[in-house]
């Protein structure tokens, strides 16, 4: 795989990641430093384009799913950085098909506004990396603090592509709410975690 992310500090580069994902090697952990590592970059290039920090924020999300579904069948005949940016640029496109009669409102995605967010990315503010490394460690920390099965669907859901109910009948969880009421009660436990670290929702997604 050509022109990965180069490791810093120790850190494994794209491609390492990319491979520890499609050979199941702590599938959860390669696609969770990904996503800390470009997470905010794609939110910000998101925002930028469509003028709206939640909508921006949505589409993020469903970027990763994306992500999650379409990792495997990278063969790297571009940086993952390239190709996970033709993601978001294309993202924006459906975007743009859905608001149909508000597409003016939405900036395109113009080559030259693709290569200068991919630059960005190979600039990064040191200051936003340390708050960046704050913020993770606090997340971890957090998740550790959840009971197993919380943890479990927590990381199932959000990071792993699995419905409730897929996790309902994986964990063989027995009550009426399944995997729903579980991940409710680990979302008020990690909301009040971070909120106590004195991490918000804007950090997670700045």
């Amino acid at each position: 795989m050509s022109g990965s992310h180069p490791g810093q500090d120790g850190k494994p580069t794209d491609t390492e990641l990319v491979k520890q994902f499609q050979t199941g090697e702590d599938r959860d952990d390669a696609f969770m430093q990904l996503f800390e590592r470009y997470g905010p970059i794609t939110f910000a290039f998101l925002r930028r384009r469509i003028g709206n920090g939640e909508v921006a924020a949505e589409v993020n999300q469903e970027l990763y799913l994306g992500v999650l579904t379409a990792l495997d069948g990278f063969r790297g005949q571009a940086s993952f950085k390239t190709w996970l940016f033709r993601m978001a640029q294309n993202r924006l496109l459906n975007l743009r098909r859905r608001w149909r009669t508000h597409a003016d409102e939405i900036p395109a995605a113009t080559p030259d506004a693709l290569q200068e967010d991919l630059l960005r990315a190979d600039q990064p503010d040191p200051d936003h990396q340390l708050a960046k490394a704050h913020v993770g460690a606090t997340m971890q920390n957090c998740l550790a603090g959840l009971n197993e099965v919380q943890r479990a669907v927590v990381i199932g859901n959000y990071f792993g592509g699995e419905t409730l109910e897929q996790l309902t009948r994986s964990l063989r969880l027995t009550n009426r709410s399944g995997a729903r009421a579980t991940l409710i009660a680990a979302q008020r436990k990690l909301r009040k975690c971070l909120e106590k670290a004195g991490v918000g929702a804007r950090d997670i997604v700045d």
